[in-house]
């Protein structure tokens, strides 16, 4: 489970033209550690939180218990995934919004995997003691172009993106989400969205969605990154179906090495799945 969930990991860096990650002895412990814990105190709340006190405590966050691992992290980020009902860790993680951009730090050099138990969640701690950068006029999405065999909805996730609008339930998500869309620009800059859209094959009309940037609510101000941008469908993808995103803006900042910022015009096109991989149906 460890190899796999290590191995997808670094195949979405790659696919994003990010730098992989190496496996950490150091950060393995931190994570089997802190799986232990949660285990123990059957924390279900605020599952990245230790509290002082209890056994197996090794610390309060993420970057605090890497560092009591011996792993002296400056950035320290931590997802934690059960396997879907025909999806791995991985792939549950990468069918959110806030998870997915945490697997998208640019800056991450070093990983350590643990799994809960023998029906339990993975866990991942992910971190960098000297940063991976990408160039400045760096541009990703997800999905990729021409991908196919996409999830045509959101899965479960917490904290909620949607809080806004509603619980976060497995009949919410399988009712009133898509699978959701990102593009990334370098991770000193700031991406500002002039439009972005998504539309069904055959269709003139794009999909209503959510546009989710940093600045979109107050909770995304801790859990979306400034250079990123996420849009998400207010009803399911169709199965078996091709969509053209299309994506109008400028990514500012030093990175970009020009006053004015990166103007970005780009579209791409995936394919979803014909099968349902989220238990909606």
């Amino acid at each position: 489970m460890q190899a796999v969930a290590f191995n997808e990991f670094n195949a979405f860096r790659a696919i994003e033209g990010l730098g992989p990650v190496r496996q950490n002895a150091n950060i393995d412990i931190a994570a089997k550690n802190h799986a232990a814990y949660v285990q123990t105190n059957q924390s279900g709340g605020d599952a990245h939180h230790e509290i002082a006190g209890n056994p197996g405590f090794t610390g309060a966050e993420p970057g605090d218990r890497v560092n009591a691992a011996g792993y002296a992290s400056i950035y320290t980020t931590e997802v934690i995934a059960f396997e879907g009902i025909q999806m791995t860790s991985v792939q549950t993680l990468l069918s959110t919004v806030y998870h997915r951009n945490a697997m998208m730090v640019q800056g991450l050099t070093d990983a350590g995997i643990a799994p809960g138990n023998d029906s339990g969640p993975t866990y991942i701690d992910a971190g960098y003691i000297k940063q991976q950068k990408n160039a400045g006029d760096y541009v990703a999405v997800y999905p990729y172009d021409k991908q196919t065999g996409v999830p045509m909805t959101h899965h479960t996730e917490s904290p909620n993106p949607f809080y806004q609008e509603f619980d976060m339930t497995q009949a919410n998500v399988c009712a009133k989400t898509s699978y959701p869309i990102n593009i990334a620009t370098e991770a000193s800059t700031i991406l500002k969205v002039t439009s972005f859209t998504v539309t069904a094959e055959g269709q003139s009309t794009p999909l209503d969605v959510r546009l989710m940037t940093h600045d979109s609510n107050d909770q995304n101000k801790l859990y979306l990154n400034a250079n990123v941008a996420f849009i998400v469908g207010k009803a399911p993808f169709t199965p078996g179906t091709k969509y053209t995103v299309h994506f109008v803006g400028t990514a500012t900042g030093k990175a970009t090495g020009t006053a004015n910022g990166l103007a970005i015009d780009k579209t791409w096109t995936f394919t979803t799945d014909t099968k349902d991989a989220m238990g909606c149906s």
